[in-house]
């Protein structure tokens, strides 16, 4: 067997058996480990080659908001309904100013190049989010999304959508729907890898997402009114509510970032100069602790 492994054919199927078993656990443990394990390497990998244009968003965030004054934080919260039907918070760059207004040039060019979503990446890095995965709903759609089709909850929402493989300009929720059971049910280390280099393939060729069809320009919400599936009242009570449950969020992470800056505030005030914590005069009518004692003493 030594001789055998020694020589180069040897040695290549040795190879070549080590790699098929490597993807043959990995086939087997995809679902539960390592679709993880690869969505957390490439999301280092990406953030890693993107450094660059990571920080010159940065920069060019900050100097507009040090030009207009007009726009808090340079990255804005997103909420959709992720796997297991639980509430996800994504992040983007802001592309708008605190008055909703457009950013400048700035938030423009965010707008038009797509660049804004870039943190998506980093929600990736946390298990927010998969690289491939069904397609993530707002609050008001998930409300409509009927008991037959929460099967799709039970994988991540991802950036590519499974789609890429059949979808077409005619596609509408149905088929999305039923693309998305049938990517939950079947999920696999094949699957995703067909999937992704379908992707990359009409990526190359400059195609762009018209495998989404009319998912991409209406919500599931708008495509049921229009069907009249819903009413106008069921779909504007369902939009205020959704509206209401964002905010309440939104206020409550304001509130929690207000706490954590407060005592870094109160910190560096308390640190240095000035604003250093004095030692307080008794007023002479009171007598001190130590006074009180050494005249105990005396007696």
């Amino acid at each position: 067997m030594g001789e055998f492994l020694k020589t180069w054919y040897g040695m290549t199927l040795f190879i070549l058996f080590d790699a098929a078993a490597i993807v043959a656990v990995m086939a087997i443990g995809y679902r539960w480990i390592f679709k993880r394990l690869w969505d957390l390497a490439a999301s280092v990998v990406s953030m890693a080659v993107l450094s660059p244009l990571y920080l010159a968003i940065f920069i060019r965030a900050k100097l507009f908001q040090k030009r207009t004054g007009a726009m808090k934080s340079i990255l804005s919260r997103e909420f959709f309904v992720g796997k297991k039907a639980k509430t996800i918070v994504l992040h983007t760059f802001c592309i708008v100013d605190d008055d909703g207004d457009e950013a400048g040039g700035y938030g423009h060019w965010l707008k038009k190049t797509g660049l804004y979503t870039l943190p998506y990446i980093f929600d990736v890095f946390c298990g927010k989010l998969s690289f491939i995965g069904v397609k993530r709903l707002s609050f008001a759609d998930a409300a409509f999304v009927s008991e037959a089709d929460e099967g799709r909850y039970a994988v991540r929402a991802g950036l590519i959508n499974p789609l890429v493989t059949t979808g077409n300009g005619e596609t509408d929720y149905k088929e999305m729907f039923s693309s998305d059971l049938s990517y939950a049910k079947s999920l696999s280390l094949f699957g995703d890898l067909k999937i992704f280099f379908v992707w990359l393939l009409k990526k190359i060729r400059g195609e762009k997402n018209t495998w989404l069809g009319a998912t991409a320009s209406k919500t599931y919400a708008e495509s049921l009114l229009g069907q009249g599936e819903i009413t106008r009242e069921d779909f504007d009570t369902v939009a205020e509510n959704a509206r209401a449950e964002e905010e309440e969020l939104r206020k409550k992470y304001e509130i929690e970032e207000s706490a954590k800056e407060s005592p870094q505030e109160e910190n560096a005030e308390g640190e240095g100069g000035e604003n250093a914590p004095d030692e307080r005069e008794l007023p002479q009518d009171v007598p001190s602790a130590d006074a009180e004692n050494a005249d105990e003493k005396k007696e």
